[in-house]
């Protein structure tokens, strides 16, 4: 099984946020950087920037945290979904989220990066390259 998950270069992010409004055009509807499923840091009075992203945890405290199994792990890719249907808003997952990458939507469900289906916008339109889509090969245990 291959798991894919984002890694962020913060030494090649020029700060530009064109991933916050791809993003946040796709997750909200709308050009709106506060809504994207991901952030930008902005350290040493803004002239670094730190990309930050949904890890996709191996061992998701998110997913542990849901009473009601609103959040899973896909089993081919291990990306870390949000099942809108299920999920009842009690902000469980939000407080036990290490990175704080969960947020609500404009409906008060649970939202986080699902890596965009397997082909992030994020990636494809970072110029400078800071954000990759990375699969990480798990190693069996008969290896």
């Amino acid at each position: 099984m291959s798991v894919n998950y984002l890694r962020s270069q913060f030494d090649l992010c020029s700060g530009c946020e064109s991933c916050l409004l791809v993003c946040s055009s796709r997750a909200a509807g709308g050009y709106n950087p506060r809504l994207a499923r991901m952030k930008v840091l902005k350290e040493k009075e803004n002239l670094l920037s730190r990309p930050q992203v949904c890890t996709q945890c191996e061992n998701p405290f998110c997913m542990h945290a849901c009473p009601v199994t609103a959040i899973s792990k896909e089993e081919n890719s291990g990306v870390v979904l949000i099942d809108k249907e299920k999920c009842t808003g009690c902000g469980s997952c939000i407080e036990s989220c290490p990175d704080k990458m969960i947020q609500f939507d404009q409906e008060g469900k649970a939202d986080k990066c699902d890596l965009c289906g397997g082909r992030p916008l994020c990636v494809q339109y970072c110029v400078p390259g800071a954000l990759k889509l990375v699969e990480k090969q798990e190693v069996s245990a008969n290896e």
